[in-house]
């Protein structure tokens, strides 16, 4: 920066950089220290659903062998009327007389009995391992057991196959005869009482455990984002400088060759020019560098989780942030003219006061005087500046020269091509 530098240019330009490096700091604080949302455990959860579906099946065995100690006993008693309990011949003894008619086993019977045990058997027995990895295995469950596994691999004999209903009544006997299940469903109780008081316990720990959800990949990573949102902020406010410096820059070159011409009858060029660069809209893109800045603080705040999303934050307050500073130089533009004028004219000292040239141009007229004045070629445009700063200081004279009761000096002849317009009439 230099002397050519406006006071409004260095004061945006502080403005911008001090924005961008609160926003930029506080949407890198937020992204960092983003967690992801408090969800129940899904590991508690999947204990207790697996704690729940165990206990649905020992409550399911306890049935089934509750079932089947009640159907042994009476499978017993109905296979002795069946004369299942009858021996078995030997072999090295003469074969015995026929039985008389009634003592024979009655086919009918006999399996019309044992079909519940044997489908009850088929139930209960997958129930042992599932029992015993509740509750632990247990010595008296397993003549109990043993019995179950024997009847339930018994072949269902075909329909009206006598000999095969009666030869398999007969073995499921044999398993049942001297093994008891009574031990064996106080165990599937049991385990249904241990398995259900674990589910409870499952689920009351699922409904309070929670954690923290992991944060989504997005398509950068966040480091990769933030070092590439903050990257671009740098590049805007860098822009904003340089555009800066080439304004200042282009005023200097424009106003330091015209020094020299103060003293010759050219020299409301040197004026001229200065109220041409005072209607240059400002160097710099604070817009361009605020915008970013505010950009990517909102997009950090709404979605600490993706920073995917700061970066468009920071591309799309970019371009809002441009777009809102060239509404604001479209719509106040000329409002700053004459303070940056007289800034200038304060630099360069100019042989013709800007002060008196401005003087001759009326408010509210600036934007058509401007309009006239641009289209000038660096003449005319030199001689309409002398001729209203000579109209304003002539005005001056005769206001003083009346305050003092004197006439005017001498007239003030109008310039050959007409007054400019929003000029002194």
């Amino acid at each position: 920066m230099n002397e050519y530098t406006r006071r409004e240019e260095a004061r945006w330009t502080f403005i911008a950089s001090t924005v961008l490096v609160v926003c930029i700091a506080a949407a890198v604080t937020l992204i960092f220290t983003a967690k992801g949302r408090t969800i129940p455990d899904p590991g508690a959860q999947a204990a207790a659903k697996a704690a729940d579906e165990s206990a649905a099946k020992a409550k399911a065995c306890a049935g089934f062998a509750s079932r089947l100690a009640t159907d042994v006993p009476i499978f017993l008693t109905a296979a002795k009327g069946a004369h299942l309990d009858a021996p078995e011949p030997d072999p090295k003894k003469p074969p015995p007389k026929k039985p008389r008619k009634g003592e024979e086993p009655d086919a009918v019977v006999a399996w019309g009995a044992a079909a519940p045990v044997h489908k009850d058997a088929v139930q209960v027995a997958p129930c042992r391992e599932r029992t015993d990895a509740v509750i632990g295995a247990r010595p008296d469950t397993v003549p109990g057991w043993e019995a179950i596994a024997g009847a339930a691999a018994i072949a269902v004999p075909g329909e009206g196959d006598k000999a095969a209903q009666i030869e398999a009544a007969k073995t499921l006997y044999e398993k049942f005869k001297d093994a008891s299940v009574d031990a064996v469903l106080a165990a599937t109780q049991d385990a249904e009482r241990t398995a259900k008081a674990s589910a409870e316990a499952e689920a009351a720990r699922a409904a309070k455990s929670t954690v923290i959800e992991a944060l989504p990949a997005g398509l950068l990573s966040r480091e990769t984002a933030i070092a590439i949102g903050v990257a671009i902020a740098i590049v805007a406010l860098l822009v904003s400088y340089l555009s800066v410096k080439a304004a200042s820059t282009r005023r200097m070159l424009t106003l330091v060759p015209l020094r020299d011409l103060a003293r010759t009858p050219q020299r409301g060029l040197q004026a001229a020019a200065i109220l041409r660069l005072a209607a240059a809209h400002n160097g710099g893109e604070p817009g361009l560098v605020i915008g970013a800045a505010v950009g990517g603080l909102l997009a950090a705040a709404a979605f600490r989780t993706d920073g995917d999303l700061f970066v468009a934050g920071v591309m799309g307050g970019l371009l809002v942030g441009l777009g809102v500073q060239w509404l604001f130089r479209l719509l106040f533009g000329l409002s700053r003219w004459r303070a940056r004028a007289a800034e200038l004219g304060e630099i360069e000292k100019p042989t013709i006061p800007i002060v008196l040239v401005l003087s001759g141009v009326n408010e509210g007229l600036e934007a058509q005087f401007l309009r006239f004045f641009d289209g000038l070629p660096p003449g005319d445009a030199a001689a309409t500046v002398d001729r209203l700063a000579t109209q304003a200081e002539e005005r001056i004279l005769a206001a003083a020269d009346a305050g003092a009761g004197v006439g005017p000096r001498f007239p003030v002849p109008p310039p050959a091509h007409g007054y400019p317009p929003g000029g002194l009439q």
